[in-house]
């Protein structure tokens, strides 16, 4: 892999990378070109995986995460002990 350092017509300085294959890349010079030969390792291994792989990986991440389940699966009604009496002294007295 052959790294050079250029300036391209916008004014920028960029690095122009050729791989072993024959790929041309450009890439801003403000990255470090350690950090560029280890994204373009990281970047084989991954190319070198099953594809299956890659998309086992992928659908992993975009599984919902559980949530956890409600305490009461009724909604609870009030029952006759609550309803106010029908008969006897009336609860509120209006004047």
């Amino acid at each position: 892999m052959e790294n050079t350092r250029i300036t391209a017509a916008n004014g920028c300085e960029v690095i122009k990378v050729v791989t072993d294959s024959g790929v041309t890349g450009y890439i801003d010079a403000s990255i470090p070109p350690d950090a560029i030969e280890a994204w373009y390792r990281r970047l084989g291994a991954d190319l070198r995986r099953p594809i299956a792989h890659s998309r086992r990986i992928l659908r992993q991440n975009q599984r919902r995460t559980p949530r956890p389940m409600r305490k009461r699966t009724r909604r609870r009604r009030s029952g006759p002990r609550l309803w106010p009496p029908r008969r006897g002294r009336p609860l509120i007295v209006l004047r």
